[in-house]
């Protein structure tokens, strides 16, 4: 037997053994490459007071390939089952680079990590770099978006050994009264019954090809979080609405829109119920519609309490059109219609970390002097496939915020012009940026 065809059999071994299915978010995500023409990537970044030696990466590298990141999906162990996670190897090493980094550099080495491909179907599983920066380093952790969401990677940054083995479902009886209760529901509710057939009737497959996929321009930003939270508090919001509202404005001032449809604001929404809950991905993107038109810089009290309705309003339930347990057991071309749509249905994401644990603000014995996240899509987003058109990421360590924003240069331009948009929209709520870089 070739070690392929031996790899291939334990894989459908581990499966039948009770391995992780993948859930709606990790089949979304692991599709859009084919439905959207990209995939989405999440890249972690420290910039670290000293240097990092080859061997001290390594370690690191070691480390998590022993954990959370490296493992893959396979067929199910049982014809029509969903494809499972099995623990596999990453067969990227790590990248150290003796060249050192400056300001103008540094955007060039950071992309160069996220479009090296990382391909679904491949034992490449995960990136991990780091090249001199100035007395110290900078490391870069790339892991394709279906692998692990942020709040994952975070996990795995902190955990030893694999994810543990689980089988989904629950009580028979359980599960039974929960469709019971859904189709009961569906057949009494008119508009419901209308949303699932139009689903069901929607093929998803390829959209037409459209133009070439457009590599959206970075920005990184540190704030004061006391002066943050008492913009948000003066205008009746909060830290996380003022966020939402920053996002918004960037659209509104930068991409131009026919008639008066709104915007819409993807609020990415933790789905996990608690520190026992071992989901790599578990998010769902809750569209938040605003109006259009000028960016507004005044009261943010209906953008508070709409936030805290749309997410109020969702959860398990909206992830996809049916209840889970019955979309497990759906043929994929079916599986594929009823799941809800991602953040590349929205306008623009808006994606609060929230503050960050401190073994992440850590790498190889070091605290970083800044951390950072930002989502990416590889090879870029095809504009007639995609709404997206901005991306932002928000984590807090401390007294300090950081916020990374990305765009498509079709609106916002280079690296320089969108750190100019993005400053001027801080400015315009009274707060002060200082850019990480400015060449």
């Amino acid at each position: 037997m070739t070690p392929g065809g031996a790899r291939t059999r334990l894989d459908r071994i581990r499966a039948r053994s009770g391995a992780a299915r993948l859930n709606p978010t990790d089949e979304m995500l692991l599709g859009a490459e084919r439905s959207l023409g990209s995939s989405r990537v999440v890249q972690v970044l420290w910039r670290l007071p000293a240097p990092v030696s080859p061997e001290a990466l390594r370690e690191e590298w070691h480390r998590l390939d022993r954990g959370r990141l490296s493992r893959r999906p396979v067929p199910a162990g049982f014809p029509g089952g969903r494809r499972v996670w099995v623990p596999a190897p990453n067969t990227e090493p790590p990248r150290h680079h003796a060249a050192a980094l400056t300001d103008a550099t540094v955007p060039d080495w950071l992309d160069e990590q996220v479009r090296a491909p990382l391909p679904a179907g491949s034992s490449t599983l995960w990136r991990l770099a780091a090249a001199p920066y100035g007395a110290g380093a900078l490391v870069s952790l790339t892991v394709p978006h279906f692998r692990s969401d942020g709040l994952g990677i975070f996990t795995a940054l902190g955990a030893e050994g694999p994810v543990p083995a689980c089988r989904a479902g629950g009580a028979p009886g359980a599960a039974a009264r929960e469709l019971a209760g859904w189709a009961a529901r569906t057949l009494a509710d008119r508009e419901e019954r209308s949303r699932l057939v139009s689903a069901l009737r929607t093929a998803p497959g390829l959209r037409a090809a459209g133009s070439a996929p457009r590599f959206f321009t970075t920005a990184f930003f540190d704030l004061d979080a006391a002066a943050w939270e008492e913009r948000a508090r003066a205008r009746g919001g909060t830290a996380n609405s003022l966020f939402v509202e920053i996002a918004a404005n960037l659209v509104r001032a930068r991409v131009p829109r026919a008639g008066r449809a709104p915007l819409r604001v993807g609020i990415p929404m933790d789905l996990r119920r608690g520190p026992g809950d071992e989901r790599a991905n578990a998010l769902v993107v809750v569209p938040l519609e605003v109006p259009a038109g000028e960016p507004q810089h005044t009261d943010l009290r209906r953008t508070r309490l709409e936030t805290k309705d749309a997410l109020a309003g969702s959860g398990e339930h909206s992830t996809t059109l049916v209840p889970e347990r019955l979309w497990h057991l759906l043929p994929g071309r079916y599986a594929a219609r009823l799941k809800a749509p991602g953040s590349q249905a929205t306008d623009v994401v808006a994606s609060n970390f929230g503050e960050l644990p401190e073994h992440v603000t850590r790498f190889a014995g070091q605290r970083a002097d800044r951390t950072a996240l930002r989502t990416m899509n590889v090879p870029g987003v095809v504009p007639e496939r995609a709404g997206l058109r901005a991306s932002l990421c928000l984590v807090r360590t401390g007294e300090r915020l950081t916020v990374t924003v990305t765009g498509m240069p079709d609106h916002f331009g280079d690296a320089r012009s969108l750190r100019d948009a993005v400053t001027e929209e801080f400015a315009a709520w009274g707060l002060r940026a200082e850019a990480w870089w400015t060449a």
